[in-house]
């Protein structure tokens, strides 16, 4: 059974920019193209605002849901690991403060800083700021904390943020839909602009170059894998107490999403036999206390709605931690990191 909260279609995106370009899109989508290749030029002359902290972004060109956030988490893991002391800026796209910058910690609301950048809190244990001008963001985690590298989640396309490595992120279960360019399409810039970036990832498959070129994405960049390992699941009242997903086969749950691709997290759960009526919210969703009530228990959440949902529900709730494989990109970024240091 699936109560959807919403009315866009799969992966949420609008029909048109899965189908072949219309007229409108064949004429006017070239100019609009020119116009993103010209923002691309500046935000590569950007002039860096330190020379002391290595920044690093983490992006997409693809609109929506290419999982770019577990990427930020398991890369500033591995830095914690290789002995660096990383700090995390983001947007914090939803929040109801739109000015300034704010600190987020694993006790924030996600209301006021965005879910994502509280579920990086709980997930990396690293100083994190938001801000809607990353410049900022960037000054103030430099300033506040003694860090020797900033991970940026999102900015590809953010002028004015200076970064020394730029990473953009695919998804091979999303893809590109038309390849257009937005409003056209779901491109934040032309697919020509990739080998400007430094390196290529892309999620959810063990070959990232078969996967580039079945979406028509030519690259000369590094190009990296990063694959959805484990599922292991806590309540939220006994986070240091896990189990594997499949120790929960055979039982029911009322499945909660509010993710950009649902598909993927359902898919996850009856893979590993458990019984469940999902219920699919936009991404972002902000949770009442009435769509709690709505919805029944026992509920089984991601990470990134977990945050939301743990202070509306009246009953622990069991989330899903995703483990993310991509120790080669890892090692990569850390030796970028060592030799930028050197230098």
């Amino acid at each position: 059974m699936v109560i959807t909260a919403f009315s866009l279609p799969s992966g949420g995106w609008p029909r048109w920019w899965i189908r072949p370009p219309g007229l409108l899109a064949r004429c006017l989508g070239p100019f609009i193209a020119r116009w993103m290749r010209a923002k691309h030029r500046r935000i590569a002359r950007t002039t860096m605002d330190t020379s002391q902290v290595p920044v690093v972004v983490i992006g997409n060109i693809v609109l929506g849901g290419t999982g770019k956030t577990p990427v930020v988490a398991n890369l500033v893991t591995a830095l914690r690991a290789a002995g660096f002391s990383p700090g995390i800026v983001s947007r914090g796209y939803g929040r109801s403060g739109r000015t300034g910058t704010r600190a987020v910690t694993p006790y924030s609301d996600p209301v006021e800083v965005g879910d994502e950048p509280v579920m990086l809190a709980v997930q990396c244990g690293v100083p994190l700021i938001v801000g809607a001008r990353r410049r900022d963001a960037v000054h103030r985690v430099i300033h506040d904390h003694s860090v020797d590298v900033v991970v940026c989640d999102d900015g590809l396309q953010h002028e004015g943020l200076g970064r020394d490595l730029s990473i953009c992120v695919f998804s091979a279960t999303q893809g590109i839909g038309n390849g257009q360019v937005l409003p056209f399409g779901p491109l934040r810039e032309p697919l020509d602009v990739v080998n400007d970036y430094d390196a290529v990832v892309v999620r959810h498959t063990d070959d990232a170059e078969a996967a580039l070129v079945h979406m028509g994405v030519s690259v000369q960049q590094p190009v990296f894998q990063s694959l959805n390992g484990s599922l292991a699941v806590y309540r939220s009242d006994q986070p240091d107490t896990r189990w594997p997903l499949t120790h929960f086969s055979g039982q029911t749950f009322q499945a909660v999403a509010g993710i950009a691709n649902p598909k993927v997290f359902f898919d996850g759960l009856q893979d590993a036999g458990l019984l469940i009526t999902e219920h699919v919210f936009s991404d972002h969703h902000a949770y009442t206390e009435d769509d709690v009530a709505l919805l029944g228990e026992p509920l089984i959440t991601t990470e990134k709605d977990a945050v939301k949902l743990v202070h509306l529900s009246p009953s622990p709730i069991w989330v899903v931690a995703l483990e993310t494989e991509q120790a080669a990109l890892n090692a990569w970024v850390i030796a970028q990191l060592q030799q930028w240091s050197t230098a």
